[in-house]
């Protein structure tokens, strides 16, 4: 069995609150009267589980969601790939193994905020677990001026960046970047767990015959009822024509 690289924490913010939240209710249900009680129990578990899915996520289900995001890209072996929103690697590691000929760049700004221990250099230390250090590299850039040539990459892939962008434009520019950057016949493949409809749409101004498709049946049901239905998680795949 193969390494696998360290990926981080996913928003290491939020599971504290959660684990926090859920610690306090659990002394708060000691306290309280009975009445109030099950309550407390109740918002305790909820929070508690909600950091344990976070934490379960990052180190186990992310590794599985990139297998599934990537096995939407026909890889030939010999692609340039452009891995938009890098973080740790995940995406880039995970194309450079399919990619034998090929070649991967990550190209992020870091938000330390967004993963744990979240740098370029994590993206090299992963690449290096995995056996691919040879066809990784990394730049930094942002989504909405990416420092590349028009038609460079054969494929385009992201990972829960989207929704880091706070404005409909930005998100518009950030998919015209991405059409921009592909070759004609390229493929993108994104993840995201809001906006995804909006890029469906943007792509197709930009010229990619996108789609919209939902990340496996358990895996988006479960995401959805443990997140009262705020989360559900779609991939957005396309071809420039």
């Amino acid at each position: 069995m193969k390494t696998k690289g360290n990926y981080g924490i996913d928003s290491p913010g939020i599971v504290a609150v959660l684990f926090v939240l859920g610690c306090v209710l659990l002394l708060v249900a000691s306290l309280v009267h009975s009445a109030w009680r099950g309550v407390a129990y109740g918002l305790a578990g909820y929070f508690l589980l909600g950091a344990g899915a976070m934490l379960f996520y990052s180190k186990v289900g992310k590794l599985a969601l990139r297998e599934r995001l990537l096995d939407k890209i026909p890889w030939r072996g010999d692609e340039r790939v452009l891995d938009l929103g890098c973080g740790r690697g995940l995406l880039a590691v995970g194309a450079a193994r399919r990619v034998s000929s090929g070649t991967v760049t990550g190209v992020d700004v870091w938000n330390r905020h967004a993963v744990s221990d979240n740098r370029a250099g994590s993206v090299l230390e992963n690449a290096a677990i995995e056996g691919v250090k040879d066809r990784v590299a990394v730049k930094e850039g942002d989504a909405r001026k990416l420092p590349f040539a028009d038609g460079t990459f054969d494929v385009v892939v992201s990972n829960f960046v989207v929704h880091e962008l706070k404005s409909r434009a930005d998100r518009q520019q950030m998919m015209c970047e991405v059409a921009r950057v592909l070759k004609h016949g390229g493929r993108v493949a994104l993840v995201d767990f809001i906006f995804t409809d909006e890029c469906v749409e943007d792509l197709r101004k930009f010229g990619v015959e996108a789609e919209r498709k939902r990340d496996g049946f358990f895996s988006f049901w479960v995401s959805a009822i443990l997140n009262l239905g705020a989360i559900r998680t779609y991939h957005v795949v396309g071809r420039k024509s």
